[in-house]
């Protein structure tokens, strides 16, 4: 990644690190992932932009080795403390400081679209994995949370505001996501859309993962006045949708696993 990006995401989950566990659609979607990448007893695992250690923690019983690198230091002190048995690096994923085929496994869930370049990006992963080892990255499907983001778009623009998203729609598809790993020189790629449902249990869980996730960032700008009028309010325009018990949302969740060539 460029300097500017790589600076600019260690900013942005070191502010959110301290409470990004708490957002449940994307603790969900990594527990899927890391059961995708199917790893055997004795595999070295790489988990790319690990966050706070969900995919490596999901793997860690069945590896005979996970590593874990990310770019912030904040995600990185939590991921430390929930998987003592794995390595944690703090490094940019697109310039990785391990020799060719290291890993038998690489794993990225839901982080290769922040890659300005994510042929070049999933490229250099494959470097680290060796001959026939694969790589499994993830994205999410069009729809993700149904009404939920929308509404809450439109909530925040009462006051100015865009809320934080992920480049979601860089890869928004099966297809896309496939593109990219062939690209980058994978072979036998594939690539499947598992249309996965999310529920919350009341209004107070929505707004959680609001706080929790990159949703939430802007209201760090607001005073806590203006933010408690914001919860109020869309408190009161989601109750609708959940009546008298849990919401249940779509939770469309892409996986594409491709293999390193045997030369």
């Amino acid at each position: 990644m460029t300097g500017d990006r790589v600076r600019a995401n260690e900013a942005l989950f070191d502010a959110v690190a301290e409470r990004y566990d708490a957002v449940g659609f994307l603790a969900q979607a990594a527990r899927f992932v890391a059961d995708a990448a199917a790893v055997q007893p004795g595999e070295a695992v790489l988990d790319v932009m690990t966050g706070t250690g969900a995919v490596a923690a999901e793997v860690m019983g069945r590896a005979g080795r996970v590593v874990g690198v990310d770019v912030s230091a904040g995600m990185l002190t939590l991921a430390r403390a929930r998987v003592p048995g794995a390595a944690f690096v703090r490094v940019d994923a697109a310039a990785l400081p391990f020799p060719d085929g290291a890993f038998d496994v690489a794993v990225c869930a839901a982080g290769v679209f922040f890659l300005p370049d994510m042929p070049g990006g999933v490229r250099e992963w494959a470097r680290v994995v060796r001959p026939g080892g694969r790589v499994v990255v993830s994205s999410f499907g069009a729809g993700l949370l149904g009404p939920l983001p929308g509404l809450w778009r439109t909530r925040l623009a009462t006051v100015g505001l865009k809320p934080g998203a992920p480049p979601l729609g860089r890869l928004p598809t099966p297809e896309a996501l496939a593109e990219v790993l062939r690209a980058a020189g994978l072979t036998d790629v594939q690539a499947t859309l598992h249309p996965l449902t999310y529920t919350l249990p009341d209004v107070g869980a929505r707004w959680a993962d609001i706080r929790a996730g990159l949703e939430g960032v802007p209201l760090a700008s607001l005073p806590p006045q203006e933010v408690a009028a914001l919860e109020a309010a869309h408190h009161a325009e989601l109750a609708p949708l959940f009546g008298e018990g849990p919401l249940t949302v779509p939770l469309p969740v892409i996986v594409a696993c491709g293999h390193v060539d045997i030369v």
